[in-house]
This record gives C-alpha cells, sequence and structure tokens, in this order.
C-alpha cells in the first residue's frame, strides 16, 4: 500500500538510522489566487499604466555575438535592464476590497518584449500580504510572493512572466503596512519560454529531451539540474549537490561565469523540471516552478583556477518539485564515459552522452595534462552543448556523480568539437581557502571523503492527497 503525501526528509543516510519526514498536513485549503483570478478589484481600465521604452534588439544582439566570440566564457544575455524607480506613494493604483484589505497595482508594458521580469531593492512585506505578477488575462503568474520571500538584501527578483506587459498586484491585510521599490524592468528579447513559433533560432536539432529514453538512467539527475536567471537578464544551468552530512542542505553548483560576485548571488531565480513533456517535442516547458534568492557560498575563477560557484539557496525547494541532490567524486580518476545534462540557449532541459572517457587538460587546450584544472569531452557521441548550458555537471555514467562544470568549448550540432569542463578534483581545494573550493562545504564534518552519493530530498506517494497549509506532522521510517 503507498500513499501520497509531500515530505521533507530531514534525517542522515544511513542503512539501520532512522530518518524522519516533516510533510505538510493535508486540509484541502485553497491555493491562493492573484485578483485578476479570484473575487475583487476593480478593472485593469482603472489602474496605472507604465510604458517603458522601446528597446533596439540589433545593438544587443551585435553586443551578444562579440561576448560570445571572445574567447572568455560568458552567461548568455537573454534581457536587457531597464532602469527605473516604482513604489507604492509614487506609482500605481490603490484601492480597498470590501474585506478592509487594501489593493495595490501597477500594469508595466515593454512593447516588443517575449517576457518581462522585475528587480526589487526594497521588498517588505507584513504577514499575511501577497505580491504577484502575471499577465493581464491573469495567465503565467508569478507568486505569491510573501514575506518569507525577502532575500539577503531586502530585496527580491522575481521569475519570468511571458508576453509584453505584465500586472503587479500586492495584497496588504487592513492596518497593515508595506514598503516596495522597484530598480528593473528586464525586457526579453531572447527565448526564456516562449511558444517555440516566436522564436526562430532555438536550440539545435540535436538537442536530445531529458524525457526520451536516452535520459531513463539518470532521472534522478535530471531533477538536480536547473535553468537559472542572474541578475533578471542572464542564463545558465546548475544543479543541486548533496554534502556528507546528508542535510539536504540547499547547495546549487554552476560555473563561476555565470555568478561572478556575491552581489548576484540574490539575483539569482532557479526554475525546475523546465522540460518538454514529449520525446519529440522542442518546447512546452512551464516556468511554474521556481524560487529566487541565494547566498554566495564559495567560487573559483577560470583563468586562475577551475570555474565554479558555490550557491545556497535561500530555502529549500518545495517538496512538489520533486528535486534531487546529486553526488559528486573530487578523485583524481577519470570515468570512462560520461553525461551532461543542460539547458541548451536557456532552452528545455537535455541530455548529451559522451561513450568516450574525457583527458585532462588546461582550458581550451588539447596537450595533457596541461594545467590539470579541466576535462576535456573531445566530441559528443549524442547531442551537444550550447550557450546557456554552462554551469551543467559532467557526470560520470558509471557512478553517476558530478566529475566537472561546463565551462565552454566549441560544441555544436553538426560538428565533433571539443568541450572543457572545470574538475572537481580541482574545485575541491580551489585556490587553497574556504570561499575558493569546495571541500569545506560539501564535507562540513571533515570526513575526508572525497567522493559521495546523491539524496532525495521528498517522497512522492499515492493516495491523492493534496498538500494544503502550514501545518506539520511527522514520520519516522527505517
Amino acid at each position: 500500500m503507498t500513499l501520497r503525501v509531500s515530505c521533507w526528509t530531514v534525517a542522515p543516510r544511513t542503512v539501520l538510522a532512522f530518518s524522519t519526514l516533516i510533510c505538510p498536513q493535508t486540509t484541502g485549503a485553497a491555493r491562493p489566487t492573484p485578483i485578476a483570478t479570484g473575487p475583487g478589484g476593480s478593472s485593469y481600465s482603472a489602474v496605472e499604466r507604465r510604458v517603458m521604452p522601446m528597446v533596439d534588439t540589433a545593438p544587443l544582439e551585435a553586443e551578444d555575438q562579440d561576448r560570445e566570440r571572445s574567447g572568455r566564457p560568458v552567461a548568455p544575455r537573454f534581457a536587457k535592464n531597464i532602469e527605473v524607480v516604482y513604489t507604492l506613494d509614487n506609482s500605481g493604483t490603490w484601492e480597498t476590497l470590501n474585506n478592509g484589505s487594501r489593493l495595490w497595482r501597477l500594469r508595466i508594458a515593454s512593447p516588443g518584449a517575449l517576457s518581462l521580469n522585475l528587480g526589487l531593492e526594497r521588498f517588505e512585506l507584513p504577514d499575511g500580504a501577497e505580491f504577484w505578477i502575471l499577465a493581464p488575462d491573469g495567465s503565467g503568474a508569478q507568486g505569491p510572493y510573501t514575506k518569507s520571500n525577502q532575500n539577503g538584501t531586502g530585496g527580491l527578483w522575481t521569475a519570468v512572466v511571458i508576453g509584453e506587459e505584465i500586472v503587479i498586484e500586492l495584497r496588504v491585510p487592513k492596518g497593515a503596512e508595506a514598503s516596495i521599490k522597484i530598480i528593473s524592468v528586464n525586457h526579453g528579447y531572447r527565448f526564456f519560454g516562449e511558444r517555440e513559433a516566436l522564436i526562430p533560432t532555438k536550440r539545435g536539432t540535436c538537442n536530445v529531451n531529458v524525457v526520451c529514453p536516452e535520459g531513463d538512467l539518470w532521472r534522478d539527475q535530471i531533477r538536480s539540474v536547473a535553468r537559472i536567471s542572474i541578475s533578471g537578464i542572464y542564463l545558465c544551468t546548475a544543479q543541486l549537490v548533496n554534502n556528507t552530512a546528508d542535510d539536504l542542505t540547499p547547495y546549487l553548483l554552476t560555473a563561476q561565469h555565470c555568478v561572478e560576485q556575491a552581489s548576484e548571488a540574490p539575483t539569482v531565480v532557479a526554475y525546475w523540471n523546465f522540460q518538454s513533456p514529449t520525446c519529440s517535442d522542442a518546447a512546452g516547458g512551464n516556468l511554474g516552478q521556481n524560487q529566487s534568492g541565494s547566498t554566495f557560498i564559495s567560487s573559483s575563477e577560470y583563468a586562475t583556477g577551475s570555474d565554479f560557484t558555490l550557491l545556497e539557496l535561500d530555502d529549500q525547494p518545495q517538496p512538489s518539485f520533486n528535486v534531487y541532490y546529486s553526488g559528486w567524486d573530487a578523485r583524481d580518476q577519470l570515468p570512462s564515459a560520461t553525461a551532461v545534462i543542460h539547458h541548451p540557449s536557456g532552452d528545455e532541459k537535455s541530455i548529451s552522452l559522451d561513450d568516450d572517457p574525457p583527458t585532462v587538460t588546461s582550458f581550451g587546450g588539447s596537450a595533457s595534462p596541461g594545467d590539470s584544472r579541466y576535462l576535456r569531452v573531445a566530441d559528443w557521441d549524442l547531442g551537444t552543448t550550447e550557450g546557456g548550458s554552462s554551469g551543467s555537471c559532467l557526470f560520470d555514467s558509471a557512478s553517476k556523480r558530478c566529475v566537472g562544470t561546463l565551462t565552454g568549448g566549441f560544441a555544436a550540432c553538426g560538428n565533433n568539437e571539443p568541450d572543457w569542463f572545470g574538475r572537481v578534483h580541482a574545485h575541491w581545494t580551489g585556490e587553497g581557502t574556504s570561499t575558493t573550493r569546495l571541500s569545506d562545504w560539501l564535507d562540513p564534518g571533515n570526513t575526508g571523503a572525497l567522493t559521495w552519493g546523491g539524496t532525495k530530498s521528498s517522497f512522492i506517494f499515492t493516495d491523492g492527497f493534496e498538500t494544503g497549509d502550514t501545518s506539520i506532522w511527522s514520520l519516522s521510517v527505517p
């Protein structure tokens, strides 16, 4: 007999130890909805509408080509930031609802945008307040963001809404006060989830969706991989990684050229399970499973180190996201075959396979061992990588553990060119300090382990229950 309940695992991974599952109680409570899809609120025609200046994408695309051909690893840009200063006092429209709560709304349009997202420098909400962004027709709603979503700098970076216009909604309980300051409207001009018909230059056709049979041996690792946005305008790939305490600390591993400095970490938005629903479909990914905010833990630059950044997400991913924490291998060994799970060009999640062992080199080099900080995959036997794949793990096909993170290369559909991955072996000791290496964080108890397996963050059972409120019950299982 099985049950269906989402639960957090909070115990060590040992055969004889008892694990404790922390599970939301089932109440059947309704999911919150924005005013656009719920009761109350006046017509949008009464809401103030701010129109952004036109964005000329031609020079942006020329800049992108120059950046991406420079030879230096870069995170692809998908949006242009437009600086604004919008607060509850200088913009938007207030009204009082029948229950005495107050509703503030603002419409923002950026002509020609494929998508929009926001950067807030200040995000101070009282208990019970909800912040949403959504399309005018109510679709694509992101939220509710609450006081718990305030990042470490006191702000918030939102997920993307598809389209050239959004509505912002803030509901504040009767007698309570809120304060927000929007500083950036990010105008999307490259793919981030739009319908394929709108985007003629999606990923190459040789990419293989993770839902295809080629992904069957990698179902756990696939769930560890996220597409991330940085500062609302750049994108890369990242993955959750386990640590020797097996305590579900939400460490997210990516490339240093994706998240270069501590100030960028709070702006990171992780999108889980953004993948095509069928093997043959190049589109269809869902943007709804996401979370915002992280803390910068350690990093090593590509030029002087091995090109990694380790972040700690502000929150554990929701149990309904069903994520996995991948294992890793920092030993000075080479796998006989490898795989990479990634978001090529930021598109739906793909898998690429190489049946040959990589070689140890310098970044961009072919001579072995070079500086010994990188693994060179000579060419992919299935699939490829693209801009947006950066930061993705190179997995050992035998152990299913991460041995490197993608820095860059020349691979593409239609060629047999190489890619280079910063070695986890080099990440482990980094540049000699806790802020430039992985060992302090992925082996917090200093056990001396150089390889560690992955772990599941939740157990999904099957009796039809749905999680509702925040009441907690626990269950111990062997």
